[in-house]
């Protein structure tokens, strides 16, 4: 497939998703106005972050007045496990220029890497970057254009509408179309088992010690089902 190619077939296979982004944008956005920030600081914090989890954590510390050193460190750990994702992806990307690789580790997200990290791995794919691009490129101004339709609307949304659940709807979305193995269910039940567990630690760690023990789990599956 051909740059520009691939970069269509990126924009539709993030289509889908755009279902639940688009409410979990609106909810970033009122969080923010709810936090106390200007329709400025909003979209700012937005466009710079660009991840709906560190900006929920983010306004609901500066809500509760938190240190600035604890509102960074808490958006910092619940953002390693993008390290994860750039590591599954490095031997797929690692031919390309710095400046590539700066673009597409600033438009990775949960949605962009669930949804093409099977595309990644097909070898007759030499221009997987162009779709990863076009599938960042989509959400990334999907999500502006939602955060800063809930900095416009603020607080008059009314608390019956949940978007809040938009937010556990997105991520069960691109959970079951990626658990394929018993390796996959192994590690889902694990990290979700851990999650729950470690729900009370401080900073959001739950969701990295949640995240290791999953990897952990399914490593071992597979290592156990390759050994038969």
């Amino acid at each position: 497939m051909s740059p520009r190619s691939e970069f269509l077939a990126g924009v539709r296979d993030i289509a889908p998703v755009l279902l639940g982004t688009v409410p979990f944008g609106l909810v970033a956005g009122v969080a923010a106005v709810s936090a106390g920030l200007s329709a400025l600081e909003g979209l700012a914090l937005s466009l710079f972050a660009f991840s709906g989890i560190a900006q929920l954590i983010t306004c609901q510390l500066l809500a509760a007045d938190s240190p600035v050193i604890v509102t960074v460190g808490a958006a910092f750990v619940v953002s390693l496990r993008l390290l994860m994702y750039s590591a599954a992806l490095s031997p797929h990307l690692a031919h390309l220029n710095r400046r590539w690789r700066a673009l597409l580790a600033f438009l990775m997200t949960d949605q962009s890497f669930a949804m093409t990290m099977h595309i990644a791995t097909q070898s007759d794919r030499p221009h997987f970057h162009w779709h990863f691009l076009g599938a960042g490129v989509t959400l990334y101004c999907a999500w502006q254009a939602s955060v800063a339709l809930g900095i416009a609307v603020g607080a008059q949304v009314p608390p019956a509408w949940s978007l809040d659940f938009a937010v556990t709807l997105t991520f069960i979305g691109l959970l079951v179309p990626a658990v394929r193995t018993r390796a996959d269910l192994a590690a889902g039940i694990v990290a979700t088992a851990v999650a729950l567990l470690a729900a009370g630690l401080p900073y959001r760690l739950a969701l990295v010690v949640a995240a290791i023990a999953g990897i952990g789990a399914g490593l071992f599956v597979e290592k156990k089902g390759a050994h038969r």
